[in-house]
């Protein structure tokens, strides 16, 4: 439902769906909330906004003419692009002001509520309102409470593929299975299994947390966390079944990440049996076909493992997402790093319901690439080697038929 009109002389359109609500004021200004009354995204003065459940914000916006990120180029055509994290006060401060600006709109639909309109010349009525109302009351105040009240309920996460931002995500495991990637700061905690009860009250209490939010999340579940199907088949089965209990959906979409090394651990059969519980895809970090590269960046799967890894889930009718890194290891290794990976792409066979990321390396502050790459003469590439890589990769690609989903994966942009 849409309704339209005009309060105190600007244009106002409110919008309600099945999966959130949202709010246009003017010509510049759009919020948008969940049906828990959480604020999801906030769009004012050309800067975007997008809250994570955990208080997080990622705040986007560009640049004036001229002016550059601090990671930009001359060359880049995304030069002007500027993000930053807000936390803590200042992201609160943009979930007041949507409150804000939600309540002066209820509060003068409660002196005219002819005001605003859908195609049919009717008034929105009390339960199209509920939502809205809902939402007023998400406040600065109620934000640092739901922020704490996620903390009680999740341990951080990490990453997520991009399809995945909105799942719902259960924990059945805390840290990685190795740990040893030098490109990556996610996990710093010790790899541990969950119990089956633990996991069986883990997934109540998100349920009980997410509420009605869990219409706009509820699409998928993603077993993390870095690595969740590493663990023993007898625990995963036991995972799934706390799934489809504990959210009443026998067959809930289910997706997880898994490395070359650990996914090779289990048979196409294991992966099939999995699939009768839910499994629909499962992402694995190739990162890089080039074995000197992988064991350069303290990866331990090789190319072959990723490959048979990759076929074996394949084999079970399950779909994989594949992510490759572009830069990674620099001019050193940019020749044998674009050979080899359309090499171990080409092998796996990718088919129309898989997915095919491209993320580009960013180097982290404090993790042990930078200063690796330093030490082995590791020049990055510049921007416009970068592309050239990327376009080198996806020229050698060969398919079958229809490609698999080809799309960019920026770890700059996830909120959870």
């Amino acid at each position: 439902m849409v309704f339209r009109g005009y309060l105190d002389n600007r244009s106002t359109v409110l919008s309600v769906k099945d999966t959130s609500v949202s709010l246009a004021v003017g010509d510049g200004w759009i919020a948008a909330w969940d049906l828990g009354g959480r604020l999801y995204s906030l769009w004012t003065r050309g800067h975007t906004y997008r809250r994570g459940l955990n208080g997080r914000m990622l705040h986007k916006w560009r640049a004036e003419s001229g002016v550059r990120g601090p990671d930009s180029e001359p060359e880049n055509p995304y030069d002007a692009r500027q993000r930053v994290y807000v936390e803590g006060d200042e992201a609160n401060a943009v979930v007041q002001e949507a409150a804000d600006v939600l309540r002066g709109v209820m509060v003068a639909l409660a002196r005219d509520p002819s005001a605003v309109a859908d195609a049919a010349g009717r008034w929105p009525d009390e339960a199209a309102l509920a939502p809205f109302a809902r939402s007023s009351h998400f406040d600065a105040g109620a934000a640092r409470e739901d922020a704490a009240r996620f903390a009680r309920v999740f341990s951080p996460v990490g990453i997520l593929p991009p399809d995945q931002y909105l799942s719902i995500v259960l924990q059945a495991t805390e840290g990685c299975s190795f740990g040893t990637c030098t490109f990556c700061d996610l996990y710093h905690d010790r790899f541990r299994v969950k119990s089956a009860d633990e996991f069986s009250r883990h997934a109540e209490a998100v349920r009980d947390y997410l509420g009605e939010s869990a219409r706009l999340r509820g699409r998928s579940v993603f077993l993390g966390a870095a690595n969740a199907l590493a663990a023993p088949m007898p625990r995963l089965l036991e995972f799934f079944e706390a799934i489809a209990s504990v959210f009443d959906a026998p067959r809930r979409p289910v997706f997880a990440f898994v490395d070359g090394f650990t996914g090779v651990r289990k048979t196409a059969a294991d992966y099939a049996l999995l699939r009768e519980r839910g499994l629909r895809r499962v992402y694995v970090g190739l990162e890089s076909g080039h074995d000197p590269l992988l064991a350069f960046v303290r990866k331990p799967a090789s190319r072959d493992q990723a490959v048979e890894a990759v076929r074996a889930i394949k084999a079970a009718r399950v779909a994989v997402g594949v992510i490759v890194m572009i830069g990674l290891g620099g001019r050193r290794f940019a020749a044998g790093h674009v050979e080899d990976t359309i090499a171990a792409v080409n092998a796996m066979r990718l088919a129309p319901d898989d997915f095919l990321f491209f993320s580009d390396l960013v180097e982290v502050p404090g993790t042990a690439y930078p200063r690796l790459a330093a030490s082995g003469d590791v020049q990055p590439l510049p921007l416009g080697e970068r592309l050239a890589q990327l376009d080198a990769i996806r020229a050698g690609l060969v398919f079958e038929g229809r490609p698999p989903h080809l799309a960019r994966y920026d770890v700059r942009e996830f909120v959870y």
